[in-house]
């Protein structure tokens, strides 16, 4: 038995001294061009696959994904931040892409064996040693769905026409005037409203992947001729039809306390401190209150005071109260 525990121990040894080796001199050739050793591709693509499974969250979590405009959300972020290295559906992907190892697969081959709570893991959470990145910031669960969202139109082949992926104002306005739900109305907003957001997203003051990818194609010295221009617009009104309860919504903006000025206040007189939310999106209002709620926002006093005991009916309130109103003349 002795033996046999020396003997052990010595290949053991051996082969600690030889994985040294190999890291110590370098002896193992990291170069893309020369692949992977036989049997590593697989090995590192079951893990990989076993691992996501293990992770991602179950499918009673999946939220609904067939909203055109949560789809066209994540279709205009897909466009510009993930079609370089997988394509868009019906393109090509670039030599420099394919010559990455492993080369990231055409998007629809990326698809086609997961489920949607699988992919969810994957976008919010990157994977090592493959050149996917992890969603850019935490805490933004909904804007990595509305990319499932389109990704489960590019399984079905039913995916919408993606948008140029232009910068400067006409990237902005190909969500901001075209996409009602998740997306804010910036022609309701004062140019140094939108300048200031522009570099809360550049900084990461305010938390958002698609924006602060989106912030990025732009220099910071354009932030203020892009804010006017995007304030400039003239957008007719869309028809409203809010789900929530905006009765019990105008109840809860118009009431503040001794901390804490109502919504109105700030969000709704000539005099307001804040931005405008008439006529805002409901989705995208709800969205907005719940991340200040829930702590991902926290870069301004009042509001995260004036949210922290919101329960999801009164955000569901507010957020009709606020989209159902017309902007002032």
């Amino acid at each position: 038995m002795r033996t046999v525990l020396l003997t052990l121990a010595a290949v053991a040894a051996l082969g600690l001294a030889g994985a040294g080796a190999v890291v110590t001199f370098g002896l193992y050739n990291v170069s893309a061009q020369a692949g992977h050793l036989p049997g590593v591709a697989w090995l590192l693509h079951t893990t990989f696959r076993n691992a996501v499974e293990l992770r991602a969250p179950a499918m009673d979590k999946v939220p609904p994904l067939d909203d055109p405009d949560l789809i066209a959300l994540g279709a205009g972020h897909y466009a510009s931040a993930c079609a370089f290295c997988h394509a868009t559906p019906d393109g090509a992907r670039s030599a420099t892409a394919r010559a990455m190892e492993p080369p990231p697969p055409p998007i629809d081959e990326a698809v086609a064996h997961w489920k949607p709570n699988e992919l969810f893991w994957i976008v919010e959470n990157g994977v090592k040693m493959t050149g996917m990145p992890g969603w850019p910031v935490k805490g933004r669960e909904d804007e990595a769905w509305a990319v499932v969202a389109y990704l489960e139109t590019v399984k079905a082949d039913a995916a919408p026409p993606l948008p140029g992926a232009d910068a400067g104002a006409a990237y902005c306005r190909s969500c901001h005037e075209r996409i009602a739900g998740p997306v804010p109305r910036l022609d309701r907003l004062s140019p140094d409203y939108i300048e200031a957001q522009l570099e809360n997203y550049r900084t990461g003051v305010r938390p958002s992947g698609i924006m602060s990818h989106a912030v990025s194609l732009a220099p910071p010295e354009s932030f203020a001729d892009l804010a006017r221009e995007l304030a400039g617009a003239s957008l007719p009104d869309r028809e409203v039809a809010v789900t929530g309860d905006a009765a019990a919504g105008r109840d809860l903006a118009g009431r503040g306390t001794r901390d804490v000025p109502a919504c109105l206040a700030c969000h709704g007189g000539e005099d307001r401190k804040g931005p405008l939310l008439h006529g805002q999106p409901e989705d995208f209002l709800a969205t907005q209150i719940r991340l200040w709620r829930d702590g991902t926002y926290h870069h301004n006093r009042l509001m995260v005071a004036a949210t922290r005991d919101l329960e999801d009916a009164d955000i569901s309130a507010l957020a009709a109260y606020f989209a159902s109103l017309r902007a002032p003349e």
